[in-house]
């Protein structure tokens, strides 16, 4: 495995861990993402490695795009294209992965928690498709991810209300698959690791690729709709507002404009 600069990759027998490495809150963009899917598409070639933990360093899982650094988005045509395009790669890849998500994962971040197979959090853990108090439209595929692993109803609530889901209520959802103390979340990963890693690996992808789907068509195709949308609602007063609010830590003014 070669070495990256925003993530590390340990392998440990059959189980391979993905840390992000931009502590506390993990801010993604497209060169980060672009890390993983390398990473996980080098391990795909790697026969050893049978199933994949992603987690991370610091206070949050991924709190997804840093508004407080770019504040005007400065790429105003195309915002996210290179991040989506890296993306896509995540739905592409074979080996199983299971999110170990400590903290917060918000907007992005979500979607990137979304692009596991499994998730594993904590009571304090908190999910969040925080878009829509953002005056802007959900990305990273969350259009068709989020309503696969907790259903439409459930998806649009989230969505609509940009509600923070805590451990507890995204165990109820379905959105997490165990829930654990904080300080066992990694732990409870490796076991559930293990357990998977212990199945015939060929069986596993194979599984894997049927239950998948065309998910990764899915997800590249969506992801188009979803710039678009991010780009109409970018230039709009409401987005401005909600960016300033949430940096301001205030509830938003929109206006419809």
């Amino acid at each position: 495995m070669r070495n990256y600069d925003d993530i590390s990759v340990v392998i440990n027998g059959h189980i391979t861990t993905i840390t992000i490495q931009r502590p506390p809150n993990n801010f993604f963009d497209y060169l980060l993402i672009q890390q993983i899917a390398d990473a996980l598409v080098e391990l795909d070639d790697f026969n050893e490695c049978r199933v994949v933990i992603l987690t991370s360093e610091g206070k949050n899982f991924c709190a997804g795009a840093n508004f407080s650094q770019d504040k005007e988005m400065m790429n105003k045509t195309n915002p996210y294209s290179k991040l989506y395009t890296e993306a896509v790669r995540l739905f592409r890849t074979k080996k199983p992965v299971i999110a170990a998500v400590q903290g917060a994962a918000v907007g992005g971040g979500l979607g990137l928690a979304l692009a596991a197979d499994f998730r594993i959090a904590s009571p304090e853990s908190t999910f969040s498709a925080n878009f829509s108090k953002l005056g802007f439209h959900q990305g990273f595929g969350s259009s068709v991810t989020l309503p696969r692993v907790v259903g439409q109803q459930n998806a649009a609530m989230m969505l609509y209300t940009a509600k923070r889901v805590k451990g507890d209520e995204a165990l109820a959802l379905g959105l997490v698959d165990y829930l654990v103390a904080s300080s066992d979340i990694l732990k409870k990963a490796n076991e559930f690791a293990a357990e998977i890693a212990s199945s015939a690996p060929m069986a596993v992808e194979s599984i894997r690729s049927t239950l998948k789907g065309n998910i990764a068509d899915q997800v590249e195709e969506i992801v188009a709709w979803e710039l678009s949308e991010q780009i109409r609602l970018q230039s709009s007063n409401d987005f401005k507002e909600g960016i300033a609010a949430s940096l301001e830590r205030r509830e938003a003014k929109f206006n419809r404009s």
